[in-house]
């Protein structure tokens, strides 16, 4: 695993490797020289008593460098970018429109090129979607929903999954616009909403990510390290109120304007897709790291089901389903809160019977049935 590190931070450690042996030595053979002088022996241990701790915290940084594998939340600490390339830049797709746009997402199979009996189950959304901190793609929701879909009733679906962090209902719209433009098959899109993604529909919307963005350290030790840089963040960005509790005001979002927005565009969405014959559905998921008897965002998931089912749009709540877990690990890891494996494949389990479960597929006959 160092093999995937960046070349100035192995020359930088092999350096401090090589200073630190040449100084142990070099205190060794100077504590033989003053062994008989109580002072010098004083200052020796003390010398080699901080070369311990330099060492000790030398190991733990290549420890955090060369074998700890996670993410957090924000993906800003240098362990959590260097997880998204071990496990995500080098498996992603590309879909390239007429318009010579495109998108990039993360799949174990291409997006289907070519219209199929099988009913087509498009999931798309942000990270949660994505599998932010998500190794294997196989253990997405958008997987697992496959793989049961495949068990129970083979040879009746597709699925894909085009999700990208830091997308939103714009994003979302947008592409499914151009995906029916381009002749694509969708018989059901569906939209996993997070609760942020309202975020969008507010007018200082990039202010908590700039605040976020300005904590990024300048200092060599916490700007090029591992450990050192995950204890910085862990130290400074979430002893800040508006950083460490930045969800706590979006429930306020669904009782004004931003909810205004999101919810016309949620009904844009929809109609888009009915003008062409596909199933808009949404998904609705909770922030599981809030989650239990005292869930504050109940009000949020309200608003987003009461709109859906006074358009006739299938919709189907997260939260009942992740509060009856509640004693059960479902975020990634203590920095991470997006959705582990567990949680996904609670979700996908749910939204095989909410939605598909009872779908009638209706096929053409084929030559040999006629």
């Amino acid at each position: 695993m160092f093999l995937t590190l960046p070349l100035h931070y192995l020359l930088l450690m092999g350096s401090i490797i090589v200073v630190g042996v040449i100084a142990l030595f070099g205190l060794l053979a100077l504590r033989r020289r003053v062994k008989k002088r109580p002072i010098g022996r004083i200052v020796v241990n003390a010398g080699l008593s901080m070369w311990m701790v330099a060492a000790l915290l030398t190991l733990i940084e290549l420890g955090f460098a060369g074998f700890y594998d996670q993410t957090d939340s924000f993906n800003r600490t240098n362990v959590s970018r260097r997880w998204f390339q071990r496990h995500i830049e080098n498996h992603k797709r590309s879909l390239t429109f007429e318009s010579g746009q495109g998108v990039q997402y993360r799949a174990a199979e291409p997006f289907p090129q070519r219209p199929t009996d099988e009913h087509h189950i498009c999931m798309m959304g942000d990270s949660f979607t994505f599998g932010h901190g998500i190794v294997d793609v196989a253990n997405r929701f958008s997987d697992q929903l496959k793989t049961r879909l495949d068990k129970s009733r083979a040879g009746d679906f597709q699925v894909s999954n085009l999700s990208m962090p830091g997308t939103d209902l714009y994003w979302v719209h947008g592409l499914l616009d151009q995906l029916f433009q381009d002749g694509y098959k969708i018989d059901s899109a569906v939209y996993v909403v997070c609760l942020n993604d309202i975020e969008t529909f507010t007018d200082d919307h990039m202010s908590v990510y700039k605040d976020i963005g300005q904590l990024d350290p300048s200092f060599p030790l916490f700007r090029d390290t591992y450990f050192f840089n995950l204890v910085y963040f862990r130290m400074n960005q979430f002893q800040r109120p508006e950083i460490r509790d930045y969800y706590s005001f979006v429930k306020d979002y669904y009782d004004g304007k931003p909810w205004q927005r999101m919810s016309a565009r949620l009904v844009e969405a929809a109609d888009l897709c009915r003008k062409n014959n596909c199933e808009f559905r949404v998904v609705v998921f909770p922030f599981l790291h809030n989650i239990g008897e005292d869930y504050p965002f109940c009000s949020a998931h309200a608003s987003i089901v009461s709109q859906c089912e006074q358009n006739q749009i299938p919709v189907l709540d997260l939260e009942p389903l992740f509060r009856a877990h509640a004693d059960e690990r479902l975020t990634v890891n203590p920095l991470d809160a997006h959705p582990n494996e567990r949680a996904h494949a609670l979700a996908a389990e749910a939204i095989e019977e909410a939605f598909f479960s009872d779908l009638q597929i209706d096929r053409k006959p084929s030559v040999n049935d006629e």
